[in-house]
């Protein structure tokens, strides 16, 4: 008797092939833009300079476009965290005192203050976070989902 035969065999899954990033012209400029903003009082030599490179294909490189937005058009930005901590020393999780359901992103620009829900693929509204956002919009402020770094820019410049 061979030992191979009691070891079973595994079908493998493929997986089919994620299609490859495309970067937007619109994180393209950002990328310009947070660069000229970065170094515009620097001393330092051009061919010593760094550039960032900016993505907006999942939920944390989008908030990372929306900060260098916020950063080079001098607008606030906070990036809201409603998840529990984990604590160690229990061995479980301790409640957060955010508000459950609040948008990932607020940012301020020219007086007004946005609020953005970052989903990106597959990724939808729970109920607790289209409660919020009626509520948000009930009291007259600004409530949007952003997939994508251009909806981020609709929503800023067409409101």
């Amino acid at each position: 008797m061979n030992t191979n035969d009691l070891i079973p065999t595994i079908a493998k899954i493929k997986k089919p092939a994620k299609s490859r990033y495309m970067k937007p012209d619109s994180v393209k400029q950002l990328e310009e833009d947070y660069f000229d903003w970065k170094y515009r009082d620097s001393s330092i030599p051009k061919h010593c300079r760094f550039k960032t490179s900016f993505r907006d294909d999942t939920a944390n490189s989008l908030a990372k476009c929306i900060d260098a937005w916020s950063k080079v058009n001098n607008a606030f930005y906070q990036r809201q965290n409603s998840q529990g901590q984990y604590d160690s020393h229990l061995g479980c999780w301790r409640k957060s005192g955010t508000t459950k359901g609040i948008a990932d992103v607020q940012v301020t620009y020219n007086g007004k203050v946005y609020n953005f829900e970052i989903k990106i693929g597959k990724d939808r509204q729970s109920d607790i976070q289209r409660d919020v956002e009626a509520k948000i919009k009930a009291a007259g402020g600004h409530y949007a989902i952003v997939k994508c770094y251009d909806d981020f820019l609709n929503e800023i410049n067409n409101h």
